[in-house]
């Protein structure tokens, strides 16, 4: 009898624990308790759930999602250097010429254009550009945190220009402002690679030599935009 009695208990347990975790789950007895016997009841089933299982995707499934994290900076820091070296080449132009074999300034900046890999199709029309009528312009301002400002331009309209500036400036907590240029000193960059057109390679003092033979001081090793070595200095 008491044996019965601990099968029968048993039994009771297994049945509430199918009844807790739904249809379709077995609830596992040791094989002397699995003998068939009437369900006892006073044990009722609960409602049950189904349960859906989908396989997770990884991040980083695709060559694009490892990469766009790296390639989004470096493609907005390259379009800055674009623009203002298109920039540059139009200044060049106005001052000096098209042609770079009488215009020693235009021709230092297309290598610079070359260096860093500039599509022939963006400095032909940089240079085409420049053989408009645009006039040089220099604005002064004021921007976020009382910071000083002068701002580049190229235009065929000073009063556009000037409309359109003003309404950037004050869009972003700046303004139109005189004075700013007094808080600068215009000064110019000279800029050796680490190796030359041989492919031999430059270190500091060659490097420090070189620049003060251009009349530059303070050269110190860095990164350019592309991350490759250069040493810089400022000429005064």
């Amino acid at each position: 009898m008491a044996a019965w009695a601990a099968v029968s208990l048993s039994r009771v347990a297994a049945r509430c624990v199918r009844g807790a975790l739904g249809p379709g789950v077995r609830a596992a007895l040791p094989p002397t308790l699995a003998a068939s016997q009437p369900e006892p009841t006073g044990c009722t089933t609960a409602p049950g759930r189904t349960l859906h299982l989908t396989a997770a995707v990884p991040a980083g499934h695709n060559k694009w999602s490892k990469v766009r994290h790296i390639k989004g900076p470096k493609d907005a820091e390259k379009s800055r250097v674009f623009s203002k070296l298109c920039l540059s080449i139009r200044l060049a132009v106005k001052e000096g010429g098209p042609n770079p074999e009488h215009n020693s300034s235009l021709a230092n900046i297309l290598e610079v254009c070359r260096s860093k890999h500039m599509p022939k199709s963006t400095i032909e029309a940089s240079l085409k550009m420049g053989k408009t009528k645009d006039v040089y312009l220099l604005y002064e301002g004021r921007g976020p945190g009382g910071s000083s400002l002068l701002i580049e331009a190229l235009s065929n309209s000073g009063s556009r220009c000037y409309s359109d500036i003003r309404r950037i400036l004050n869009k972003n907590g700046g303004m139109m402002a005189d004075g700013a240029r007094h808080s600068f000193d215009k000064k110019g960059v000279i800029v050796v690679g680490v190796e030359d057109r041989e492919k031999k390679a430059v270190n500091l003092e060659r490097a420090l030599e070189l620049a003060i033979e251009a009349g530059a001081e303070d050269v110190k090793e860095t990164e350019d935009e592309e991350e490759k070595n250069i040493f810089k200095g400022l000429l005064y």
